[in-house]
């Protein structure tokens, strides 16, 4: 290798050293994911109560779509100001490539590999030294950004290494047809020639994938092809990638390729963490492993009461002398009343059950569960196990707080992910992505019957080109991140609550600030206040408000009329629209204008608007 004393075989054996040191992990999350998947995930039978609750399931079901359900929004920044356009567009290059890519469904499988343990993205181009050689038949068009995500299984990296970013190599294994390696004319053909083929079936068993596969063998699905297995490792030292066979018990004598890794400076891997760094160590804690043994623990006290409710019975018990006595109670319909000798020779014993105290440690076990969760019965809707309003409180301001951490963590992770896609798209020569954005018109002066006119900015889309000749400055000036809550849902009622809101306080606020900067001669532009504030409360069709084409006339009408007395009816005058300032500094506050809810108010509201909208769907027994 260039800058480097690594044989082949050295190399290939430090490949067999990192997959034995991770064996536990992988282990390990087979063995969650076998819990998360349930026993009827590929099985035509199970025994009936052996895991009724499925925390696990819940959980990931729960916060994968509060973390992540709409496609990100890109923001690219940059300390020079000559910069600034091109950096937006690259913002917009990357949202359109967003869709194409399905971004949206990649960041959330990466969500549940990183509750597992933790999610690795990879960025490469294809057919230009990336991972693997993609040909005319693949889905990926050559000469394109791609990113796919990397199964923990086939990751690999320095088994010395301390931290990741710190190893002397990453990457990972993947199974390729033989034929396509040969036809490519990218690797060694004599070496490709002699590997093994892959899929035995011994080394099926121990990877995740088998879970879906028990009805069909692993050799039996790479019949169709001549598989075998390689490993790509990315060498940062030597800026190069590395091609060895990954085959258990196989050597070759050299590599199968080297060449020089065209990319971005920090490697062509990504990676998502939701857990604290362990000091000393590459591999986080899997968020799973914390919750897996209550997880076993619920199911098993589940399943002690069925079984406890199951042995439930009541038996009849009579003395011999009152045989005749208890085949009447036995006969007899219910509510019917029959004579009987001995009365209290007859009685009804009951045996098994379930204790009470069972389902009271079930409720524990659900409630320790909840909060090592993060709370996801409160993120799904779920009463919380509160008692009291204050500590339901409590409960949900302390599971935002570690939901909001997981958003940040995702968020790191897109726009990490993204700004090695920008590089490809900054260092492509052939580049050209059409773009479409609104600009700004400048405003111009116009005459008008009553005297010249300030006709206002207008925003308007436009098509504009992402090519090499709108590139601008060094790529490392730029910083990627995603705008927040871009990637979160809001809830319909939610988003209309928010825009009247806005349009009932915000905007006549503004108006009324705008017209005492006017008269105390302090620049401000309502137009950017308002949309700045829309932006800040998730509003973005603002933009598009400030566009009326019949402005220009109603001012010229205005104009015409002249000026009005204040505080008559159809005023124009600023004092007189919504109360002039007298009514500002009697109120404090424009007249029509809300009150503003402190954060303790907004919650209770938000609590009660459940049972608004359901009081309100009630029917009107006045009228009965």
């Amino acid at each position: 290798m260039d800058g480097t004393s690594l044989t082949a075989q050295q190399l290939q054996e430090s490949v067999a050293l990192s997959q034995k040191r991770v064996q536990n992990f992988r282990k390990a999350r087979t063995m969650f994911i076998r819990q998360f998947v349930g026993q009827y995930y590929d099985a035509q039978a199970g025994t009936i109560g052996t895991e009724p609750l499925n925390l696990i399931f819940n959980a990931i079901r729960v916060l994968v779509p509060n973390i992540v359900f709409n496609f990100p929004k890109h923001v690219v920044t940059t300390p020079f100001l000559a910069q600034r356009e091109y950096g937006n567009m690259l913002g917009l290059a990357l949202s359109q490539q967003d869709k194409q890519l399905k971004i949206r469904d990649l960041y959330r499988r990466a969500i549940v590999d990183a509750l597992f343990t933790m999610g690795i993205s990879k960025t490469g181009i294809a057919d230009s030294g990336s991972a693997i050689y993609f040909d005319e038949d693949d889905q990926i068009d050559p000469g394109t950004v791609y990113t796919e995500l990397v199964d923990f299984d086939n990751f690999l990296f320095d088994p010395a290494a301390r931290r990741l970013e710190d190893a002397l190599y990453l990457g990972d294994r993947m199974c390729v047809p033989r034929q396509g390696l040969l036809e490519s004319g990218l690797y060694d053909n004599a070496l490709i020639e002699k590997l093994p083929r892959a899929y035995s079936p011994e080394r099926g068993e121990k990877r995740v994938e088998s879970l879906s596969m028990r009805s069909v063998s692993p050799e039996e699905t790479g019949a169709l092809e001549d598989m075998v297995e390689i490993a790509e490792l990315w060498v940062p030292r030597a800026q190069a990638l590395v091609t060895v066979p990954a085959c258990e018990g196989y050597s070759a004598d050299d590599y199968l390729r080297v060449t020089d890794f065209n990319g971005p400076n920090s490697g062509p891997y990504s990676f998502l963490r939701f857990t604290p760094p362990v000091p000393n160590n590459p591999l986080p804690v899997a968020l799973v492993g914390i919750w897996y043994d209550l997880h076993v623990m619920a199911n098993r006290m589940t399943h002690k009461i069925m079984t406890q409710a199951d042995r439930q019975k009541d038996v009849i018990g009579y003395k011999r002398s009152a045989a005749d006595d208890a085949q009447e109670a036995l006969d007899a319909r219910d509510g019917e009343a029959v004579a009987m000798d001995d009365p209290e020779g007859v009685k009804t014993f009951s045996f098994g059950g379930q204790q009470r105290s069972n389902e009271a440690h079930i409720d524990q076990l659900q409630s320790w569960f909840n909060m090592m969760a993060a709370n996801p019965q409160g993120v799904g809707g779920v009463s919380m196990d509160a008692g009291s309003a204050t500590e339901a409180s409590i409960l949900q301001n302390n599971a935002s707080v570690t939901l909001e951490d997981m958003k940040d963590a995702v968020y790191q992770f897109s726009a990490e992910e993204a700004g090695k896609r920008a590089w490809y798209l900054h260092t492509d020569p052939l580049l050209e992505v059409p773009l479409t954005r609104r600009v700004k018109t400048p405003g111009i002066v116009i005459q008008t019957p009553a005297g010249p006119m300030m006709q206002p900015a207008e925003e308007q889309e436009v098509q504009v080109m992402l090519t090499p000749e709108a590139r601008s400055g060094d790529f490392l000036a730029f910083t990627f991140s995603i705008e927040p809550e871009s990637m979160g849902r809001v809830d319909s009622a939610k988003r209309q609550q928010a825009a009247m809101e806005f349009a009932v306080k915000v905007i006549p606020a503004a108006a009324q600030a705008a017209q005492v900067c006017m008269q105390m001669g302090v620049p401000f532009s309502f137009a950017r206040f308002v949309s700045r504030m829309a932006e800040q409360a998730g509003i973005t069709w603002m933009d598009e408000v400030f566009q009326d084409p019949e402005f220009q006339q109603r001012m010229m009408m205005l104009q015409m009329r002249g000026p009005q007395a204040d505080g008559s009816k159809g005023t124009t005058t600023p004092a007189a629209i919504g109360g002039g300032m007298s009514g500002i500094m009697q109120n404090g506050q424009p007249p029509g204008v809300g009150a503003v809810m402190d954060p303790a108010t907004q919650a209770r509201s938000d609590q009660q608007m459940g049972a608004a909208a359901g009081q309100a769907a009630l029917p009107n027994r006045s009228a009965y």
